[in-house]
């Protein structure tokens, strides 16, 4: 995972080298013998990872001093010589460590895969490597391997197995030579990289792929600088060893991977259609913090578990255990309230995918599996729902909370398609609530945008036509007539701690069938994001929009460069435009 650098009071930091999954992604591959193999994989969409080790023992705070960043990195970041940052393994005696509570609480919450580090950047070893001393088994007072300890637990639970191995940076080893190296201890002018990968990387590769049974997911990371041969070797052990188990995109070194890793908690706008994943953590540290913050609330968890899935991905959920080896209470908490969730939304979630809708809503998200659409209903405030452009209409709706109906009607207002109406309960928690819809078949719309009548229209980023000069381009029906205010969402970015708005100023042209409007854009608003609940969107009126009929209508965003990053600060952070009416009352209770 990342590491970004420190900052003076009041400024920005500098981000660091970019080496998450969606900057470094190649095509994933998609022969027949490739679906298969990752079907489990997809159709599980939730996962839990850990992030462990001796850096949980200072856990963000060395010599009395917290250390910025992330807490696994602390040997980087605090510049520690190994030979003071090996001691800790003599510490390191996590007897709190219980492999079957560790996937009990995940299988609770309703995950199908566990991600295990068996060796982050520090280059220590979380399971007994017979190729390095440097282990928990050998180094420390704990005689036992977590690794096997969790693969039989997980083999229990019906849980497939994954594995985290980080190739390319290992600050142990004097030869690891490459982006982010340790150059405290060694010189980098005299490490042979090759020499460390046929003496321990390949070697711990081949002993993680056969002495821990059946591997669902080599997960690699920090691909920068891998040369090619040393990452097609790490491919083809894969593939000999464990030729079930998919393989993400933070390998590197040009090989096609089984899906891609997108940037970590970051939640994308531009996604790819399938075979996607997003790392994010429950706080603010991959590992054990002992000032940990920023702790995530249950619903806004839920929430971008249902986005991802609604974009066609999966959620691979981080906790750091402590240096005891338990899992803080705070992270038990958060998937306990997941488990609750899913206990409802799990129809909605395992298996499932796109909605057949060219757009987002501003309730929440649609998933669909089968016969079945999926509503997960974010806004506590919304009681009635409106689905325009269906092309039939279901044949049950229930509420998956109570199992309860829910009653709907169907319409069909001129140039609209059908429209189907349903009327919501009160939510009986703070959990999104989940309802589903039952057709005759899969369910299908008419393909474009269409408002519902007299509500506000949504019009995400990644519903909009690129143009190779950068324009954005939507096209949509409207259904009521009169004057819209035209706002531009974006969104915050950057860290977690440090929030950064870098679209305030930008400059663009708003293209309607009426003029050609100018405009800069400004910090005229904030509205919650709750997927990632520390940074806002920022709402910028940027034109007007007069509909003088219903009917089609197209707006066109020219000259403004957006992005979609988090260290990117050279453009705007599109979420979205949306059509507010300006002439009348406005439902604020519809589906956009």
């Amino acid at each position: 995972m990342l590491t970004s650098g420190s900052s003076a009071p009041g400024r920005p930091s500098s981000a660091p080298v970019t080496d998450e999954g969606a900057a470094v992604a190649t095509a994933v591959q998609q022969s027949a013998l490739d679906l298969q193999r990752r079907q489990a994989w997809t159709d599980a969409r939730f996962g839990v990872m850990v992030h462990w080790g001796i850096s949980a023992i200072p856990a963000g705070v060395w010599k009395g001093r917290r250390v910025e960043g992330l807490t696994e990195w602390i040997q980087y970041r605090a510049r520690i010589p190994l030979a003071e940052y090996r001691k800790l393994a003599e510490d390191f005696n996590p007897t709190n460590f219980d492999a079957r509570e560790w996937v009990r609480m995940a299988a609770e919450a309703g995950a199908k895969y566990f991600v295990y580090t068996a060796k982050h950047h520090d280059g220590f070893a979380i399971y007994h490597s017979q190729v390095s001393d440097y282990n928990i088994v050998d180094a420390t007072p704990f005689d036992r391997d977590p690794l096997a300890e969790l693969a039989e637990a997980c083999a229990e639970h019906g849980i497939m197995l994954g594995v985290y191995y980080s190739q390319m940076i290992d600050w142990e080893d004097p030869d690891a030579v490459g982006p982010q190296h340790n150059d405290v201890d060694f010189d980098p002018a005299t490490g042979d990289f090759h020499s460390y990968w046929r003496r321990k990387a390949a070697p711990q590769l081949r002993e993680i792929l056969t002495r821990y049974g059946d591997i669902g997911l080599m997960w690699f990371d920090m691909p920068s600088g891998i040369p090619e041969d040393c990452a097609q070797e790490a491919f083809d052990l894969v593939r000999e060893l464990q030729p079930g188990a998919v393989i993400n995109s933070r390998l590197g070194g040009g090989v096609a991977p089984d899906y891609t890793s997108m940037d970590d908690n970051y939640f994308n706008n531009l996604l790819p259609e399938r075979d996607w994943e997003t790392a994010a953590t429950t706080n603010d540290s991959w590992a054990f913090a002992e000032r940990g913050a920023g702790w995530k609330p249950v619903e806004g968890l839920c929430e971008a578990l249902a986005y991802t899935v609604s974009r066609g991905g999966n959620l691979l959920l981080n906790v750091g255990p402590d240096a005891t080896g338990a899992i803080p209470a705070q992270a038990r908490e958060q998937y306990a309230g997941i488990g609750e969730w899913m206990q409802r939304a799990a129809p909605g979630i395992r298996g499932a995918g796109r909605p057949p809708f060219p757009g987002g809503f501003a309730w929440g998200y649609a998933t669909a599996r089968g016969t079945s659409l999926y509503l997960h209903v974010a806004d506590r405030r919304a009681t009635t729902l409106d689905l325009p452009g269906l092309t039939a209409g279901p044949e049950a709706v229930r509420d998956l909370a109570t199992g309860s109906p829910v009653p709907f009607t169907t319409s069909e207002p001129e140039g609209l398609g059908r429209v189907v109406s349903l009327e919501l309960a009160a939510p009986t928690d703070e959990l999104p609530r989940t309802i589903e819809l039952q057709f005759a078949a899969a369910p299908e719309t008419t393909g474009g945008l269409i408002q519902t009548p007299g509500a506000d229209l949504r019009l995400d980023i990644w519903a909009a036509e690129s143009g190779e000069d950068g324009s954005r381009r939507w096209e949509f029906t409207m259904a009521t007539p009169g004057d819209y205010r035209v706002v531009l969402l974006t969104k915050e970015t950057f860290s977690n701690s440090d929030p950064q708005w870098w679209a305030d100023g930008l400059t663009g042209t708003l293209v309607t069938d009426q003029a050609r409007q100018s405009f800069t854009l400004r910090r005229d608003g904030e509205e919650p994001y709750p997927i990632v609940h520390y940074w806002k969107i920022i709402r910028s009126e940027i034109g007007q929009l007069h509909v003088a009929a219903s009917g089609t209508q197209e707006l066109v965003l020219e000259d403004l460069p957006v992005v979609d990053s988090k260290w990117d600060r050279s453009g705007a952070n599109v979420v979205a435009l949306r059509l507010e009416r300006t002439d009348g009352e406005r439902d604020d209770e519809s589906a956009e």
